[in-house]
């Protein structure tokens, strides 16, 4: 899909989604509870995900990102710096200034066309369809995080998921792994299952997108929703492959699943 038809899809998601993240954070009964695997709490989520509306919106605005690099070395500190700048405490009041500043976002991008250039996180040139997509996985990825620490259910619809991903799949590149990279040559052709395909090629180590077709090393085919969630680290990837959510191919299918390795994600 086009740039401005992946822009109002998702602006059309987020909506739903928001109100879904928003409810979830309302109801969170103990705030200062950690959420298992992460530094955070259930507060620190809730706070990131107001954080990131704001400067999503700015950056959608024509602001250069605030945030110097997508290194995890440094956006992980960041990342909790800023959520401490957010006082609030309230589960409800956190919800509202969420719920606000989605609302914000979407008054921000509601006339912009969706490959409208903006500069990203790590000064990397990026578009306004992106970072909607990207506000759209924040919600997602931390509305599964909240909810799995609550003990509650958190379904993802697989549009929504694929949304995201397309949002991602041209910034893959600025989180590439310089280690994994070096020096990597080939091409893998990804079929996210009734969504569509696309070919990410790495040349010497720079990444690289393009339209399928065409001869690529390995196959991957993929339910959108599970390889959100591995790229993303919130699932295995060989419980996937077990669950056949993931399945490789091509003249070099064990470089599958050491695709994700390929890229530290923040």
């Amino acid at each position: 899909m086009d740039l401005d038809e992946l822009l109002a899809r998702t602006r059309q998601c987020i909506p739903a989604t928001t109100t879904q993240v928003a409810d979830l954070v309302a109801s969170i009964p103990d705030p200062a509870a950690p959420a298992p695997g992460s530094p955070w709490t259930l507060r620190d989520f809730a706070a990131h995900l107001v954080v990131a509306s704001g400067w999503l919106t700015d950056i959608a605005q024509g602001e250069p990102s605030p945030i110097e690099s997508l290194d995890p070395a440094y956006h992980k500190p960041e990342m909790a710096r800023r959520n401490a700048d957010i006082a609030e405490t309230d589960p409800v009041k956190l919800s509202r200034l969420l719920a606000d500043g989605v609302e914000g976002f979407l008054d921000a991008t509601s006339d912009v066309a969706g490959a409208t250039s903006v500069i990203f996180h790590g000064a990397n040139p990026f578009t306004v369809a992106g970072v909607a997509g990207v506000l759209l996985g924040e919600e997602i990825l931390h509305g599964y995080d909240i909810a799995t620490a609550l003990g509650r259910p958190w379904p993802i619809d697989p549009g929504a998921a694929a949304l995201v991903l397309a949002a991602y799949a041209p910034g893959f590149g600025f989180i590439s792994n310089p280690e994994t990279t070096r020096g990597h040559c080939a091409a893998y052709g990804i079929e996210l299952r009734g969504v569509g395909e696309m070919t990410v090629r790495f040349t010497d180590g720079a990444y690289g997108l393009e339209e399928a077709g065409g001869p690529v090393d390995c196959t991957i085919s993929a339910d959108p929703v599970a390889f959100l969630m591995v790229g993303a680290g919130r699932l295995s990837r060989y419980e996937a492959v077990a669950l056949g959510l993931l399945s490789a191919g091509g003249t070099r299918p064990e470089l599958a699943l050491a695709f994700p390795d390929l890229f530290l994600y923040p």
